[in-house]
């Protein structure tokens, strides 16, 4: 009798062993599934704000491109002109699709990039910002004229991690 006992006190103790797992994983699941539903909503937000910038890129890149190929030998007010009076129309005209940010420095910047080059010794200014970004992203080398050698430090600083070398003309022993 105590074999009896004992044998269906293991079932007992099994069953119960057995249920407790499944309940457990029940409740890893639904606790699963609860994180899942708030993911969902995340990941549809994450996809539309995709699809719009799709929609726009064109646009976008257009106006990026633009400025960096035309804008750099202006002055800050001739540069605001040209945007405004000449980039912008031309799209709205051809209706091309842009995002409402109409500023090319915020299309191919960040604020983390852009306070990096200040620490890197690049002034804060407008100008200088629009000069820095033009030099991040022109695919040539472009011609730098800095009367005030303040780009010339910023470029020496955020070159030196890759071995800049700096050199004068006047270094150089004229050959005949």
């Amino acid at each position: 009798m105590q074999k009896q006992y004992d044998a269906a006190m293991k079932i007992k103790a099994d069953a119960e062993a057995e249920a407790k797992f499944y309940s457990d994983r029940l409740d890893l699941a639904t606790r699963l599934l609860n994180a899942l539903g708030s993911e969902n909503a995340r990941w549809g937000g994450i996809i539309t704000d995709i699809q719009a910038e799709i929609d726009v890129i064109v646009g976008n890149v257009l106006m990026a491109s633009a400025f960096i190929s035309y804008i750099g030998p202006f002055s800050k007010t001739m540069r605001d002109q040209l945007v405004q009076e000449q980039f912008l129309p031309f799209m709205k005209e051809q209706n091309i699709p842009m995002s409402a940010i109409a500023n090319p420095v915020k299309l191919l910047t960040s604020e983390a990039l852009k306070a990096k080059w200040n620490s890197q010794g690049l002034p804060p200014d407008e100008f200088s910002t629009e000069n820095g970004t033009i030099m991040t992203n022109a695919t040539r080398y472009p011609l730098m004229i800095d009367p005030q050698l303040q780009g010339i430090k910023w470029v020496k600083e955020k070159e030196k991690e890759n071995g800049l070398k700096s050199l004068k003309l006047n270094n150089f022993k004229r050959v005949v």
